[in-house]
């Protein structure tokens, strides 16, 4: 299991439309999680940060590959993976992996009880 932690500068004056293109990930949560399973993600965070007058999205990512996922996502044809791309270069302004310095989890040993 790989992490990836990314912090992105976003365009401020655009904050009603990306608060609402994240609001329609989780209402199309079916599509999203199809998408997500797709690239072999297990989780995806978002978070929206103030630093003074600018706005970072705080993106996490927990995922079998990394860059595998990245590939999957780059060829997908699903809609709402089309619908993120589009939302991206709109509101974002570069990208910066923030350096790791602690990953844990117990995501194997958890059991799942029906």
């Amino acid at each position: 299991m790989k992490t990836i932690c990314i912090k992105t500068k976003l365009k401020k004056e655009f904050i009603s439309e990306i608060r609402l293109w994240f609001q329609t990930l989780k209402e199309r949560v079916d599509e999203t999680l199809v998408s997500l399973e797709n690239e072999g993600v297990i989780v995806e965070s978002a978070f929206l940060d103030t630093q003074g007058d600018d706005l970072y999205l705080i993106y996490y990512m927990k995922a079998k590959d990394i860059s595998q996922a990245y590939d999957a996502f780059n060829k997908s044809t699903l809609e709402i993976d089309h619908y993120y791309k589009e939302c991206w270069k709109k509101y974002c302004e570069g990208r910066v992996v923030l350096e790791e310095l602690l990953d844990l989890d117990t995501l194997n040993s958890l059991k799942i009880v029906y």
